[in-house]
């Protein structure tokens, strides 16, 4: 993985000794084999690249006759050889299709495939694989029909940059399966033995065996897989050292394998890694480089030191400043300067953007001090240039803090009347404050795992003696983290048969010893993983149950509790079974989530009715073209896609070709670059709200929350085979014009309407609210009760309600 090599490979390569860089990059020459592709661009923010088909739906083969006249065709598919994906072209397609460079090359294989045999329909998990041998075959055991294990010998007919056709050979008896398997899984041992294998081919000419050589070179390249490439260039050096541009052509790969490093480097910077991006950085040696590369490692270091020497210069002035008050004043502001003196860094600098930008020649010392203050407590724009308004506003701070961490009633209501008399305890203020907030309980080390830094075990497990307990978790923080910098976050539901533990490793990486921390994606993209213990004992598939839901749903918010997880960045995820559960769970909770993606799901009960519910969720589904599940119901499973991939939904759906039940780990690039898009964060409050629910539990919709369900309204997920009657009831609601609130329909006797700022009303008018034909009006008296106890139940610091009204 990038996150454990960096280091590794920018030791091995850049050493001294090795070879020192600075010529222009020599591409290696060779007959163009291009394939060419379109590329399209999506509303979301990233793009995909593929031979491009029109269909009608979902269900449909793309190589199939029309028939039966001319149909609509609202649906993309993009085949790039690997992977099928689904988007609905007018609600995530920008512009035209535009031409781009695809498989620059593809090696093949003189395997004979079967001209007719049994066609692998439904492929459930695979039972065991073997290594891909010399001559680039493995075997597999999968499941038969009758339950029997079945072993069929594979092999590579085609090989890219992107993936292997892997397809059945000829045997007794012989089976038709064509798979791909993404390039990116087969170690450099695997694809060098295969390679060399080629070369023992008898009367191959010394010019033929050059050509090989090279195009292995050609093909790592374009992998980028720069290492291997290195390595199969030296060995040609030492077969052909009379060969020339040779030299020229390693220093082109050794640089192309540094800039790789340095945008590392400069990712890890970004996302709160500082430390170990100078680790990354101070691996290169100036003799080791080249001059280009020199001047790139430079500018990299010298952006670090920058952005330290703002932190320093920054604090510098605030204290320098504070020393020109009087002595009171620099009592009640000493512990606040030592806070900030530990907590100033890169991601909390632009909270002083006011006061590094303000004059001290057209502000006097007790307005700047004041700006500074502010800012630390406010974030960005706060300009509060009453330092006695600032002051109070520390221990407005700390007594809101105060509040979300005790469990004690009393305590609470005491805070609230000693905040009532409190200058600057404004709601607007507190409001600014919330997300600045360290968590309000803290991790303690009696929870992290005494073996890997930064992993917690939080919680318990169900049991009749802890109904109300917070139910078991476990939680890994990226490598430095910092309690006041928020970070995106990735809620991941395993599978019943698998652990919290694993999902952990799936999304994080495995831990490395050497370098400190988990090496994997979410290490390196700088996310929060949590995953919950969302199954009984013994339960074998989710069961869409109100006990799953709150489970996922209690330990998301005590993990907001107690780390720094940003609101606006948690995606909902799983795998098999886990993945039904984060599909559901998505889709009757959508306020909650900047996206889902589900990893071979079998979606059923509620999720085929709760499509309304999704036009604000972004979606991201990934399944094998086998699966046992889809291919047992295609055209069930092709149906309900259709209902999520519409014109209003921000909705993908990956189809590789030839799996069937998988966890697709080389998928995880595209879902970082998914998650990663600046479009993926939780959608804005809607004034809309046209959703549906059919089960106890599922009545919180954005702002309107339903005080319990109508009889008849909820159906039993376990009886569900035994309902009458399956039907969702509409919940409908707006926000118009004048301040007006109207609630449609719902299948409730009442409702709670929930409000804040931004959401299309002004707290600072009247409200009135039509349910019925009756309107019920509400002023907006300023208290913050209501904004300090919803961030204390639901852990969402930067979207807190400040008012409610109970209708009717």
């Amino acid at each position: 993985m990038i996150g454990i090599s960096c280091d590794r490979i920018a030791r091995r390569l850049l050493s001294p000794g090795r070879l020192v860089l600075g010529a222009m990059l020599i591409i290696l020459s060779s007959p163009s084999q291009l394939a060419a592709e379109e590329r399209v661009r999506l509303k979301n923010g990233i793009s995909e690249s593929g031979t491009i088909f029109n269909l009608p739906g979902l269900n449909q083969n793309p190589f199939a006759s029309a028939g039966g006249g001319v149909k609509a065709q609202p649906i993309i598919m993009v085949d790039d050889g690997m992977r099928r994906v689904y988007m609905h072209r007018r609600g995530m397609v920008i512009g035209e299709p535009q031409a781009t460079r695809g498989i620059e090359r593809t090696i093949e294989f003189d395997f004979k495939a079967p001209l007719s045999g049994k066609a692998i329909a439904g492929l459930g998990p695979l039972l065991a694989v073997s290594p891909f041998n010399e001559f680039a075959r493995r075997a597999v055991n999968i499941r038969g029909v009758s339950g029997e294990t079945l072993t069929i010998l594979q092999g590579i007919t085609e090989l890219n940059s992107r993936y292997a056709k892997v397809e059945a050979l000829k045997d007794k008896p012989s089976y038709m399966w064509d798979m791909r398997v993404p390039t990116s899984s087969l170690d450099s041992e695997t694809l060098q033995a295969i390679f060399e294998r080629r070369l023992k081919r008898p009367n191959l000419t010394d010019e033929q065996r050059l050509d090989l050589r090279l195009e292995h070179v050609r093909f790592f390249i374009e992998a980028e897989r720069f290492g291997d490439a290195r390595d199969v260039l030296l060995q040609t050096m030492d077969e052909f050292p009379d060969q020339a541009n040779m030299e020229k052509r390693l220093i082109g790969i050794t640089e192309l394998e540094a800039s790789k490093i340095i945008q590392e480097a400069q990712h890890r910077a970004e996302v709160g890694q500082e430390p170990f991006a100078r680790r990354i950085l101070s691996s290169f040696r100036p003799e080791s480089v080249g001059r280009i590369t020199r001047l790139e490692v430079q500018d990299a270091v010298a952006k670090l030191d920058q952005t330290q020497k703002s932190v320093d210069d920054a604090m510098a002035k605030m204290r320098r400043l504070v020393g020109k008050l009087n002595p009171g004043q620099i009592t009640s502001l000493t512990p606040l300067l030592n806070e900030m003196d530990a907590g100033l860094s890169a991601a909390t600098l632009p909270r002083l953007s006011g006061f590094i930008l303000g004059d001290e020649t057209k502000l006097t010392t007790d307005n700047h001090v004041a700006l500074g203050v502010s800012g630390w407590l406010m974030g960005t724009g706060a300009s509060v240039q009453n330092l006695s308004v600032a002051i109070s506003m520390i221990h407005v701070r700390d007594l809101v803090a105060e509040y979300l961490a005790t469990d004690d009633a009393a305590r609470r209501a005491a805070i609230i009347q000693e905040l009532a008399n409190v200058e600057g305890a404004e709601p607007e203020y507190i409001a600014r404050m919330l997300p600045l907030l360290k968590p309000p309980r803290a991790l303690t080390p009696e929870t992290e795992n005494p073996e890997i830094p930064g992993m917690h075990a939080i919680g318990v497990d169900e049991s009749p003696d802890t109904p109300r307990a917070v139910p078991r978790y476990v939680v890994q923080l990226p490598p430095d983290y910092d309690p006041l910098r928020e970070y995106p976050c990735i809620v991941s539901l395993h599978p019943p048969q698998a652990t919290p533990q694993q999902q952990l490793e799936w999304w994080a990486g495995p831990y490395n010893a050497e370098l400190g921390f988990r090496g994997g994606h979410a290490t390196r993209h700088g996310y929060i993983v949590v995953s919950p213990a969302w199954t009984r004992a013994s339960q074998r598939v989710y069961e869409y149950t109100p006990r799953e839901h709150q489970r996922v749903l209690v330990a998301l918010r005590d993990a907001m509790r107690r780390t720094s997880i940003n609101a606006d960045r948690v995606f909902l995820v799983g795998h098999g079974e886990g993945a039904t559960a984060a599909w559901d769970i998505a889709v009757s909770h959508p306020e909650y989530w900047a996206g889902m993606i589900a990893i071979s799901s079998d979606p059923d009960k509620t999720i085929t009715h709760y499509s309304p519910n999704a036009v604000q969720l972004p979606m991201y589904l990934v399944v094998g073209e086998l699966d046992r599940i889809r291919s047992k119901d295609n055209h069930a499973f092709s149906a309900i896609l259709d209902d999520y991939v519409n014109v209003r939904a921000d909705a993908m759906v990956v189809i590789y070709r030839g799996w069937g039940h998988a966890y697709f780990f080389d998928e995880i690039h595209r879902l970082f670059d998914w998650m990663n898009a600046a479009s993926h964060r939780r959608k804005d409050i809607p004034q809309t709200i046209d959703h549906v629910t059919m089960r106890d539990g599922d009545d919180f919709f954005w702002w309107l929350e339903l005080d319990g369900l109508k009889p008849g309204t909820a159906i039993n997920p376990i009886l569900w085979e035994q309902a009458k009657r399956i039907r969702a009831k509409k919940v409908e609601a707006s926000i118009g014009a004048n301040n007006q609130i109207r609630i449609s329909q719902g299948p409730s006797e009442r409702f709670t309407v929930w409000m804040r700022p931004g959401m299309g009303i002004d707290l600072n008018q009247p409200i009135t609210i039509r349910y019925g034909s009756r309107p019920i009006y509400h002023d907006y008296d300023g208290s913050i009760t209501t904004m300090l106890e919803d961030v204390r139940q639901r852990a969402d610091r930067k979207r807190p309600f400040w008012t409610k009204k109970v209708v009717p």
